[in-house]
């Protein structure tokens, strides 16, 4: 199994098991993370999240025109900056919880296994992302009250156009990145999930930023990813092949989630990618 399916079978084969390809089930730490539940207070931000120089039309609704939401009726997005209000923007989970008791912040154990983060971003047909930094950093911080940030990781998305279609990504910090950072405690206890744009250059004389990213079903969980017994086996219960592997490869081909792209040429769902579920389904858990 690559390594991009087993990223998609942690974060959303429980739920491409009841028909759905959202990232949303219990192993995903992250609160909203395909930003389907508006927060009653602020209907211009999803629940979970803050925004930073953002409008709420970057809020984005399926119904809207010209929007594109990968799965359910919400995503975000980050257009391009046009003036020193908007050098910086980003969504975060950097916020707090109605009850002030703590933050959105997805927990961490410093040391306590490799930190994964994936989603899938979309840059609209005909645009590319060009002349600024479009990224997902992770900010890990330290216990409230604070808040400190004891490393912190930028992680530059791909610039190439991607044609209209949803982009998969995942990235990962190990602890031996944590390691490299040195010993500084009090050692870090969360980290905060911030896609961001920024332009650092000159508004009257620099190339101005292109291209807007919309960002949709985001995952983070901490520790090994599971494995099942062969490509076949995607969802629980491990080690045993039955109906409900059957029927998350289905969605998943369905919705071209990586679960389901477990066939060279990968990055394209095709009947190798059928051809090699059948046989090793019919091939059976040793």
């Amino acid at each position: 199994m690559t390594r991009t399916a087993m990223m998609a079978l942690a974060c959303g084969a429980a739920a491409l098991a009841a028909g759905t390809v959202v990232a949303n089930d219990n192993s995903n730490l992250i609160y909203n993370p395909g930003f389907e539940e508006v927060n009653p207070d602020n209907p211009s931000l999803p629940m979970g999240w803050g925004g930073f120089n953002v409008s709420p039309s970057d809020y984005v609704d399926i119904n809207d025109p010209g929007a594109h939401v990968r799965s359910g009726s919400k995503s975000i997005r980050l257009r391009p900056s046009t003036g020193p209000s908007t050098a910086f923007q980003g969504f975060t989970t950097n916020v707090f919880m109605p009850d002030g008791s703590d933050l959105y912040d997805p927990d961490y154990v410093y040391l306590g296994g490799d930190v994964h983060v994936s989603g899938w971003y979309l840059v609209p047909e005909g645009e590319t992302l060009a002349n600024d930094l479009v990224a997902l950093k992770l900010e890990f911080r330290r216990e409230p009250p604070n808040f400190s940030i004891y490393a912190s990781f930028e992680f530059p998305v791909d610039v190439s156009a991607t044609n209209g279609q949803w982009h998969h990504f995942e990235v990962t910090v190990t602890d031996e990145d944590m390691l490299a950072v040195g010993d500084f405690p009090p050692y870090a206890t969360s980290v905060s999930i911030l896609p961001l744009r920024f332009f650092g250059g000159n508004y009257a004389t620099d190339p101005l930023p292109q291209g807007t990213i919309y960002w949709d079903d985001l995952c983070y969980i901490q520790g090994d990813l599971p494995q099942g017994c062969n490509v076949a086996d995607i969802t629980a219960p491990f080690g045993v092949l039955d109906l409900a592997d059957i029927s998350a490869f289905v969605s998943g081909f369905t919705a071209q989630d990586p679960v389901a792209d477990i066939a060279e040429p990968f990055g394209v769902w095709d009947l190798a990618d059928i051809s090699a579920f059948v046989g090793a389904f019919l091939e059976g858990c040793p």
